[in-house]
């Protein structure tokens, strides 16, 4: 099961399933030894929301929907189907099968990591956030006054918004979009905006920094195209 995933430290859990070599002392052994791993790992969630939480990539995690409702059960597996999937397991391996995803099949992979992101229900605030159009002067506009705009685009007193927001960072969420005091965000708050910006497309992380008008030197995302 995957549940424990969630109190885990992400660092911890990359570097556990990294590993190829296990050192411990076995039960009577005088010291530690090494013991290269011979097996693989696999886990199941039934979580619908998402269960990979690393901002910066799940490449480890190759993650495979299983919708149900097949004919066959796992409980219905015997003895001969067992074998033969070792058979089979055996014959890739002795046929050098890579232990790596070909360079055709990545991009795949990676979208299918993305979907299974945890989800944050303020994604969808921060995508109308990201597709409302900004008046003309939005830059020297103070942060009440874009909030109140946020809040009420269309009312008579508003300007009008026309221009497309082109870049975005997690300080401006965090005080337009939700509203909050740019006092109080902590890390955690800012990785988990990084994580509702992963899972939405046509933007990107590059390590860009620019000096925001209000919020000072932040790094951006920028949108795609």
């Amino acid at each position: 099961e995957l549940a424990g995933m969630k109190k885990a430290d992400i660092d911890k859990v990359k570097a556990f399933i990294s590993r190829q070599d296990d050192k411990y002392r076995a039960s009577f052994g005088r010291r530690v030894t090494p013991h290269p791993r011979q097996c693989v790992f696999f886990g199941t969630t039934n979580s619908e929301n998402g269960f990979l939480r690393d901002v910066t990539g799940n490449r480890r995690f190759w993650t495979v929907r299983v919708p149900g409702g097949d004919k066959y059960k796992p409980w219905d597996l015997t003895e001969f189907d067992i074998d033969m999937m070792w058979a089979e397991a055996l014959v890739y391996v002795r046929e050098g099968e890579p232990l790596f995803l070909p360079a055709e099949l990545e991009s795949y992979a990676r979208t299918e990591q993305s979907a299974a992101m945890e989800q944050d229900d303020r994604e969808g605030l921060v995508i109308r956030y990201l597709d409302t159009l900004l008046p003309t002067d939005w830059d020297t506009m103070d942060i009440y006054k874009r909030r109140s705009f946020l809040q009420n685009p269309d009312e008579e007193t508003q300007p009008i918004g026309s221009v497309r927001r082109e870049t975005v960072s997690n300080i401006e969420i965090w005080c337009e979009c939700f509203g909050k005091l740019k006092e109080d965000i902590k890390p955690a708050d800012s990785y988990a905006i990084t994580a509702i910006m992963t899972r939405i497309s046509g933007w990107e992380k590059n390590g860009t920094k620019k000096r925001l008008p209000i919020y000072g030197l932040q790094r951006i995302y920028t949108r795609k195209g």
